[in-house]
């Protein structure tokens, strides 16, 4: 795996749920993933690559296990292992090797009540939660609706391909960050 520090996405509301972070913070949390593309692969090889702050380019097994209510359920494993709620697209079967470009987000705790032919998850897959620690906190730094600027005294740290700006900050603020708005995080983050 050519990964050190990953940069796993985290929206306003799941912040909410969960509560603010620090730098420095330690987190257990499985991993989601946020399909970008996907196609078959004919290599047998798991690798995990960084493309950006935020996006990763993967090769490794797909797999789908039991539905979670009316949703598919899918199990990646490219060395590190993640799961998402989503179908298998047309010509790829559960077990098939595939090349993945996809997102990171933290889970919300969905493994508990995911299973693989009745057994809980975490049980077939027991390497399925990781430790993290929090190493850096990038903010989408966006305008409010009414034209405040946020964080605007801040350098850029990284401008996404899309050409959001984000900056680095020390903590999270929900309810404050970008005027209370939706905003989007980086959380980068190291595995333990």
């Amino acid at each position: 795996m050519a990964v050190d520090i990953f940069g796993i996405s985290c929206h306003t509301w799941t912040v909410r749920e969960y509560g603010d972070y620090c730098l420095g913070d330690n987190i257990g949390s499985a991993l989601t993933f946020s399909v970008v593309g996907i196609m078959p692969s004919e290599s047998e090889t798991k690798s995990l690559h960084k493309m950006n702050h935020e996006l990763y380019h993967a090769q490794g097994r797909i797999i789908r296990i039991d539905d979670y209510e009316d949703k598919q359920v899918l199990v990646f494993d490219c060395g590190i292992y993640a799961f998402s709620f989503d179908s298998l697209p047309e010509g790829i079967e559960s077990g098939s090797n595939v090349t993945m470009i996809f997102y990171l987000l933290f889970d919300e705790d969905y493994h508990c009540e995911l299973t693989v032919n009745n057994e809980p998850l975490f049980s077939v897959v027991p390497g399925m939660v990781y430790d993290w620690r929090l190493k850096d906190i990038l903010i989408w730094a966006r305008d409010s609706d009414n034209g405040e600027k946020y964080f605007e005294d801040l350098p850029v740290e990284y401008v996404s391909p899309y050409g959001e700006i984000y900056k680095s900050i020390r903590q999270t603020n929900t309810h404050h960050d970008c005027g209370g708005y939706t905003t989007e995080y980086i959380l980068m983050c190291e595995m333990l």
